[in-house]
């Protein structure tokens, strides 16, 4: 009973991921083969609970293609993940200050208008 409970809870959670990725088709996003492979791998772990009831060793087989096929969706995602963790990201933009010519004289900064000074 066991292994019907740990497979069922896993299909439907992984289903349930998937499918929510691959709704996102009805609003223009393109679905990506890896998602159809991860919902696919997640039915299969839905008949292995099933057939766990009645052949386990058979089921246990089912479970190990079915678990390889969503993995091939997931393991991406977490070691783009790990990497992101231990990476720190360079800035793409600094902070410049003005030009030291411009710092000195006012007439010639673009905050202040230069007939306000009467430059």
């Amino acid at each position: 009973m066991l292994p019907f409970a740990l497979y069922f809870v896993t299909a439907v959670v992984t289903g349930f991921h998937a499918y929510a990725l691959l709704s996102f088709v009805v609003y223009g996003v393109p679905a990506h083969p890896l998602e159809l492979i991860s919902f696919l791998g997640s039915l299969c772990l839905l008949i292995a609970a099933y057939v766990s009831l009645f052949r386990p060793r058979a089921a246990a087989r089912v479970a190990l293609i079915a678990c390889l096929a969503m993995w091939c969706f997931y393991a991406p995602a977490i070691s783009n993940l790990v990497r992101a963790k231990f990476i720190k990201p360079k800035t793409t933009s600094q902070l410049a200050s003005p030009a030291p010519s411009m710092a000195r004289d006012p007439c010639r900064s673009s905050t202040v208008l230069a007939s306000e000074l009467g430059c």
